[in-house]
């Protein structure tokens, strides 16, 4: 395991630059897919305060995780997942929903200091909004749903039991979280290659640590065609139903 750190860390390169081009620092250890590289590339240029994480939506938290490798570094972690429970993993099974969010980080004495957060769920947009605005990761990974293109504002109607049904209604477009993000006053940095895993920092980080990443912000360079599924821009297939979407200024008005 150590050789396969040092590896990694070996690949990211050097730190400094005037313009940080994440686009080739995607790897894969346990992450579903280049995650790792990027999450430990940002967090060379800033450095976690109180190395802990939030990850809603953690599987087993090992496989295809976000946050294992953080947490073979030493970081401690509090993990949410509506399947899977190790207690002394700090792995708890709790179906999260917008509604609830809050009240079971109180109930699980989630820290307010929170380094990096990672959801993946079905409602990762209603997630995001309803935290309470006293947890403020650093980072924040999400899933976006990359069928739907840069120039869409589109989020799925909120229903806080869905868990997919193998189509392509889920989730928000890229610009729908983009302008979730900026609300909340984060800045888009990176989106993954295969068009899954959006990466956002918050602003008063990037403006203290005077960090710039390349298309920062820049919805239409940052997406990336889904390159997961047979349906529309490669994602999941269509939806036969023709579900309408909202916009996100109809939830964040």
């Amino acid at each position: 395991m150590k050789k396969f750190l040092l590896l990694l860390l070996t690949l990211m390169g050097p730190i400094f630059t005037d313009e940080i081009d994440l686009s080739g620092y995607e790897k894969l250890l346990y992450s579903k897919h280049g995650e790792d590289g990027i999450i430990s590339r940002i967090f060379q240029f800033i450095e976690p305060k109180h190395k802990f994480c939030l990850d809603i939506g953690a599987g087993d938290g090992i496989t295809s995780s976000n946050t294992y490798l953080l947490r073979l570094q030493g970081w401690n972690c509090s993990l949410f997942d509506r399947t899977h429970e190790k207690i002394p993993f700090k792995l708890y099974k709790e179906f999260i929903t917008a509604e609830n969010l809050n009240e079971i980080l109180k109930k699980y004495n989630v820290p307010t200091g929170i380094d990096f957060m990672s959801i993946d769920h079905y409602n990762e947009f209603y997630i995001w909004h309803s935290l309470d605005e006293k947890y403020r990761p650093a980072v924040v990974a999400i899933k976006y749903n990359a069928t739907h293109g840069p120039d869409q504002d589109l989020v799925a109607k909120y229903r806080p039991f869905f868990i997919g049904d193998g189509t392509n209604y889920f989730g928000a477009s890229i610009l729908a979280m983009y302008r979730l993000g900026r609300s909340k006053g984060y800045s888009l940095v990176y989106a993954e290659s295969i068009g899954m895993t959006l990466f956002f920092i918050r602003d008063d980080i990037l403006e203290e640590k005077k960090l710039h990443f390349k298309n920062m912000n820049d919805v239409e360079k940052i997406y990336r065609f889904a390159a997961y599924g047979n349906g529309p821009n490669g994602g999941y297939r269509q939806d036969p139903k023709a579900r309408a979407y909202i916009s996100s200024s109809d939830v964040l008005r």
